[in-house]
């Protein structure tokens, strides 16, 4: 095994061991990095202590936590990420006529991540903050997960039996097959009560003039304020920033 191929499987790890703890709430334990990502412990200690010494992890009592280094990275992506720049007066012009939370989503892997988002003069309820991970299978996720070349939307499909939604509903794989299906069809997707109870949103993708699928643009609101058929009128106003976007790119 060459030198470049051991450097290389070396990042692998190390980048897998950020990405998980990057999903957890809460300190990790060596041997929860050790059994989450496959590694073997001595494995997994090297290069966690290689990641603490250069501040993308730091350790706690309870175990280990993202470190300060991520900050930066994040920071440089928020200035760098031309979707970002182009898209964050898109977001403000599309906020101030909807009166809605509007976000930008990225894919990657199998998940989405929120890179941009202009909140509504009336915040929701809940906050997610940038660069917070969702899955592709839930919500608006779905947009990003229809448009996947073909390769990669048959890995997520394979790894997805069924899951919970937050209205109580029980979809299967069969159930979104069928929305993703639609959503193919429709150009967009209207969710209703699927991550959060008594949430509505409105998810449609930004095609870049290539026609290849940079993110998604997501609209959303309290089912108390704005009935779905409400949010669904919303849509020529939502289709006009992520064409505007798109153009951009």
């Amino acid at each position: 095994m060459t030198d470049g191929t051991n450097r290389g499987r070396t990042v692998e790890r190390a980048l897998d061991i950020v990405d998980y703890v990057s999903t957890v709430r809460s300190p990790v334990k060596l041997s929860q990095i050790s059994r989450e990502t496959g590694l073997h412990l001595a494995t997994a200690q090297r290069i966690a202590a290689t990641l603490v010494g250069r501040g993308y992890l730091r350790t706690t009592d309870a175990g280990y936590v993202v470190g300060p280094s991520v900050l930066s990275l994040a920071r440089a992506f928020t200035l760098q990420d031309r979707l970002s720049v182009a898209s964050f007066p898109v977001l403000q012009g599309l906020t101030a006529s909807s009166g809605l939370t509007s976000s930008i989503y990225v894919r990657t892997g199998d998940s989405r991540v929120l890179t941009c988002r202009v909140e509504a003069p009336q915040p929701l309820r809940y906050q997610l903050p940038i660069g917070h991970r969702l899955e592709l299978t839930r919500g608006g996720g779905k947009v990003l997960l229809a448009f996947l070349p073909e390769a990669d939307f048959q890995e997520v499909m394979e790894g997805f039996h069924s899951q919970e939604l937050a209205n109580g509903r029980n979809q299967t794989r069969e159930d979104l097959e069928r929305e993703i299906d639609v959503i193919r069809t429709r150009g967009y997707y209207l969710s209703v009560s699927e991550r959060h109870l008594g949430t509505v949103s409105l998810t449609a993708p930004i095609r870049t003039v290539d026609g290849e699928i940079a993110g998604a643009v997501n609209i959303v609101a309290h089912d108390d304020t704005l009935s779905p058929e409400e949010m669904t009128e919303l849509r020529p106003q939502l289709m006009n920033a992520t064409r505007t976007i798109g153009e951009q790119m």
